[in-house]
């Protein structure tokens, strides 16, 4: 029996909702929900052609995922999880499905999460594993900064302190559905919360209580990048769903980035919730999207 495309997302929003936005929406523990965002992304396939290698880079657990055996770019990915959640294992299957279709290498890590590793040490973490890259040789116009929601907002960190600290800059950014403004000022927060399938409001904000120091300005551009001054990053590629709560933190970067002179690509995907990249085996707009960000990433290694 063929299951329409409406239909099948019909059925994968409600599952979404019921399985962990609503448990996200009380007060349990982080263990509990990263043990259920584990076990949702176990239903996640692999992509069986891209092998896998277990590295250790700057004391951190890491992959390297190679499709082939020599790559020009590596894509240096940072996951999501609002600062208290996701992993590598969340993260995997859908990072084989990227190096799949850009054919290069992807690099990802287990960062220290909060609430046991608050501010500044996930950005210290990345940024250690930055400059051990090219401590190793990598040049870094062959890498690519990369992440997801929160993982987004360490990338850019990242690409901001790797300008503060006047470090080689990496070729590129790839930020997907990214949470950008942890002043939660964004408007999609209110009229899109009953359309994102996969990210409550209340996730978001005990994110920002486990990450955020007490007393720490959370307009800081380290905490939100959203408010940095953006001038002299690299080219980047956004990509963010139409009923994301996370929609117009994209939408307002697009617009601050290209005020600062800086090369944007802005890609919207109608119907999709949040971090629907991630859903690519089932849907056809998560493909296009990581179709999408491969075409960025070869356009980068032609530059």
């Amino acid at each position: 029996m063929t299951i329409s495309p409406i239909t099948k997302q019909l059925f994968t929003e409600r599952f979404l909702k019921t399985v962990l936005r609503a448990p996200s929406c009380f007060n349990l523990p982080a263990s509990s929900l990263r043990f259920s965002l584990e076990q949702l992304t176990k239903l996640i396939p692999q992509n069986k052609s891209v092998k896998i290698r277990p590295i250790r880079l700057a004391g951190l657990r890491a992959e390297e995922l190679k499709p082939q055996a020599h790559s020009t770019q590596l894509i240096f990915h940072i996951h999501g999880g609002a600062f208290f959640l996701g992993s590598m294992n969340t993260h995997r299957a859908f990072l084989t499905q990227v190096a799949a279709r850009t054919q290069m290498q992807v690099l990802h890590v287990d960062y220290p999460l909060a609430p046991e590793h608050p501010h500044p040490e996930a950005l210290d973490a990345v940024f250690d594993v930055y400059c051990q890259l090219l401590d190793q040789g990598v040049l870094a116009k062959d890498i690519i900064l990369s992440g997801d929601s929160c993982g987004a907002n360490l990338a850019l960190a990242l690409a901001l302190r790797i300008r503060q600290e006047q470090l080689p800059q990496a070729s590129g950014l790839i930020l997907l559905s990214p949470f950008l403004d942890l002043t939660l000022s964004s408007e999609s927060l209110r009229y899109n919360r009953k359309h994102d399938a996969l990210l409550s409001i209340e996730a978001l904000e005990a994110g920002i209580e486990y990450y955020v120091p007490t007393g720490m300005d959370r307009s800081d551009p380290s905490i939100s990048p959203f408010f940095a001054d953006l001038k002299g990053l690299p080219p980047v590629h956004i990509q963010v769903g139409s009923k994301e709560i996370l929609l117009d933190d994209a939408q307002r970067f697009k617009e601050k980035a290209e005020q600062a002179k800086v090369a944007v690509e802005f890609k919207i995907y109608t119907g999709m919730w949040h971090n629907f990249q991630m859903f690519s085996a089932w849907f056809d707009e998560a493909r296009r999207a990581i179709s999408d960000l491969s075409d960025f990433a070869h356009r980068l290694d032609q530059d």
